[in-house]
């Protein structure tokens, strides 16, 4: 197997147990994803098909650093294996199936400009004054945002606020509308990359059970 002789003991265990999950704890420069990439040679060699195998790291330039490593371990092999960031998997498996949350597959990806464009759309429609210091447009996006991370939709927010609540009921109505005006756009933010799919795997066994069949090894190089 190339490069396994390069490895120190821990390296290879993580190499060889194959099957089942496998979780590293080192700190940086320590090996992982040398480790990694060997492991995915070792993989091919057992007769693992490149296209079952789902590599995902946390930045673009990390992606292209693995895809070059694997490229020089095991050649063409490589093109058919899919190296990716977090949030470019997300994309992809999106615009395959983004339908069964009923947006177009077509959908733009908005950036922070084009968040508080909308934002400010929101605070108009729902006549929030846009700089109050307590609840600005910006506020608004980061708490939407922080809502997002912990995988809860404008549906479920809504729910958990108290009816005394007066902040937490503002912000489920901004929440709402934010999202509707995006939806009416066809349009994403960068939080519903990871959350969308997310919640489409907890809730479509038919969708969950067709990438659990095309990813059957799936390693994470970094995470956070």
């Amino acid at each position: 197997m190339m490069g396994f002789e390069r490895l120190n003991d821990m390296q290879k265990k993580v190499v060889l147990q194959t099957e089942g999950p496998v979780l590293i704890l080192a700190g940086a420069g320590s090996g992982k994803t040398a480790a990694l990439t060997v492991r995915i040679a070792h993989l091919l060699e057992k007769g693992i098909k490149p296209w079952h195998i789902l590599a995902i790291t946390f930045t673009n330039k990390a992606a292209k650093e693995m895809k070059e490593r694997v490229q020089q371990l095991i050649g063409d092999d490589a093109k058919n294996i899919w190296i990716s960031t977090f949030h470019a998997t997300c994309v992809r498996i999106l615009r395959a199936e983004i339908q069964h949350l009923d947006y177009d597959t077509q959908f733009s990806i908005y950036d922070a400009d084009d968040q508080e464009k909308i934002m400010k759309e929101v605070f108009k429609q729902l006549s929030l004054n846009p700089i109050d210091k307590s609840f600005s447009v910006r506020t608004a996006i980061a708490q939407i945002s922080k809502q997002k991370e912990e995988m809860t939709s404008w549906q479920e927010y809504a729910k958990t606020v108290d009816a005394l609540d007066l902040k937490g009921k503002r912000l489920a109505k901004v929440y709402e509308l934010y999202q509707k005006l995006l939806k009416k756009s066809n349009a994403l933010d960068f939080d519903d990359l990871i959350m969308l799919p997310t919640l489409l795997f907890k809730q479509n066994e038919e969708v969950r059970s067709k990438w659990q069949e095309k990813i059957r090894y799936l390693l994470v190089d970094e995470y956070q």
